[in-house]
């Protein structure tokens, strides 16, 4: 009991640290170490949990600050391409599925470190589009994050403005996945306990982020981003390659 605790608040804090500071990744850097600690049933949930109290938190300063026209484009396509995601991942294998997407994240993240851009501000059909494959990533493997951050690094907003987007957008999402875990019995009594142990860290995590982008120059965030998306990517790849040959034919599941 006292590793799981242990390693469940050490996950939240730098979770929470890495998404105050950019806005985003709370997911991609809480679920794997969750899952050394806590069962899967309740990691996902967990995380979900904590990401719509953390940005309900952070709502009120991002609000202003939010590229609200991005947002609107972006959510209609996340909803709906959740269940085109989930009927592809009953359909094809994970291995291939992994490669593929981490194989576009690297290029993305190719792409943005040679200088590509997006008008300041994008048409509806992009940033629509943009938010369909977040839709479809996401339904596919619970991580359809990435294609939303390469897209306002391509914007090119200031650090503020993308932190601010991220924040609210990322949210929403979240906000899109609790209601149907809540109703299908997920949010549990054990996730609702750890949600509240968690707060205190979340919340302290959250702050901690929030001072260093503030005293850091935009540079620092774009790197950092940048360095988080690679990251992913390099996991995504790893596992895609790993997984050939072995017991790798079931669900892809929520790697963050």
């Amino acid at each position: 009991m006292i590793y799981s605790l242990l390693a469940t608040m050490a996950g939240v804090l730098f979770a929470s640290i890495l998404r105050g500071f950019t806005g985003f990744g709370f997911g991609l850097a809480a679920v794997p170490i969750l899952s050394l600690a806590l069962p899967p049933t309740e990691v996902v949930p967990l995380v979900v949990t904590l990401q719509v109290a953390v940005g309900a938190g952070s709502l009120r300063t991002a609000w202003h600050n939010c590229d609200w026209r991005s947002v609107r484009a972006l959510v209609p396509g996340l909803v709906c391409g959740v269940p085109v995601g989930l009927l592809i991942l009953t359909v094809l294998p994970p291995n291939p599925v992994r490669l593929a997407i981490g194989s576009t994240i690297m290029f993305s993240v190719w792409l943005i470190r040679r200088g590509i851009r997006l008008p300041p501000h994008p048409s509806w059909i992009v940033s629509a589009s943009v938010g369909l494959v977040s839709g479809i990533i996401s339904g596919m493997a619970s991580m359809g994050g990435p294609p939303v951050v390469v897209y306002l690094l391509a914007v090119g907003h200031s650090a503020a403005r993308m932190r601010s987007t991220a924040i609210v957008y990322f949210m929403l999402a979240g906000i899109f996945s609790f209601i149907p875990m809540a109703a299908a019995g997920l949010i549990d009594r054990d996730v609702l306990i750890w949600t509240a142990a968690s707060l205190p860290v979340l919340f302290a995590g959250s702050w901690i982020g929030t001072r260093a982008f503030l005293r850091a120059e935009p540079r620092h965030h774009r790197t950092a981003a940048l360095v988080t998306l690679s990251i992913l990517a390099a996991m995504l790849i790893g596992r895609g390659l790993a997984g050939f040959g072995l017991a790798g034919f079931g669900p892809i599941g929520a790697l963050g």
